[in-house]
């Protein structure tokens, strides 16, 4: 999958970050960090956004008082991040590294809140295990993981999609405490039957 997006984002085809920006779906994601935000005043900690592509929702946490990293393996996805960051006028440090390595990237730790929006959703076995195992290593005691993926299936050159099954083998330090589907109204055709879900775990 990581030749796919550096493809991708190379021509400028990005075609899942569009109702990221607005409509329902955003509407929803806005409501999820509402939720994590709720009883504590900004700022509200380290905050780490797992393959964050063009640094969508870097940006919006920021701007919503997070002291935020985004990682990612895609040099050109990040340099739009930086790019989206400075229009915005926030601050949000955009590190290029691969997910199964977070420690060799230097970020730190102690990441009270980590999202990871459709990441884990295109890594093989091996690589999800990797994972898990560094997302714990840089995660706080008490952190609180956001995840997106869809249902497992073959859809070639999409992402191979992940269960809670998927999810809790790779994070055994971690417990799975709601799933709320996502808002697919806005989502193409194509997409449609992905059975897209939003899962929020906790650091045993």
């Amino acid at each position: 999958m990581t030749l796919f997006y550096k493809v991708a984002y190379r021509v400028g085809f990005t075609p899942w970050e569009g109702d990221a920006m607005q409509g329902p779906a955003a509407e929803q994601i806005s409501g999820l960090f509402e939720r994590e935000e709720s009883g504590r005043q900004p700022p509200y900690g380290q905050a780490l956004d797992l393959g964050c592509g063009s640094g969508i929702w870097s940006v919006k946490l920021a701007a919503r008082g997070w002291q935020v990293t985004g990682v990612d393996i895609v040099p050109k996805a990040l340099h739009r991040a930086r790019e989206r960051a400075q229009e915005v006028g926030v601050e949000v440090a955009f590190i290029v590294g691969d997910v199964t390595a977070l420690r060799a990237t230097g970020l730190g730790s102690g990441f009270r809140f980590l999202v990871d929006f459709e990441c884990f959703n295109g890594l093989n076995d091996a690589q999800r295990e990797a994972m898990g195992r560094e997302v714990s290593a840089v995660a706080a005691d008490d952190a609180t993981l956001l995840m997106l993926t869809w249902a497992p299936g073959r859809r070639w050159p999409l992402a191979r999609g992940a269960s809670r099954q998927d999810i809790e083998g790779a994070y055994p330090r971690w417990t799975v405490i709601d799933e709320d589907a996502y808002e697919k109204s806005a989502l193409p055709r194509p997409l449609k039957n992905v059975d897209p879900r939003f899962y929020r775990l906790h650091r045993n």
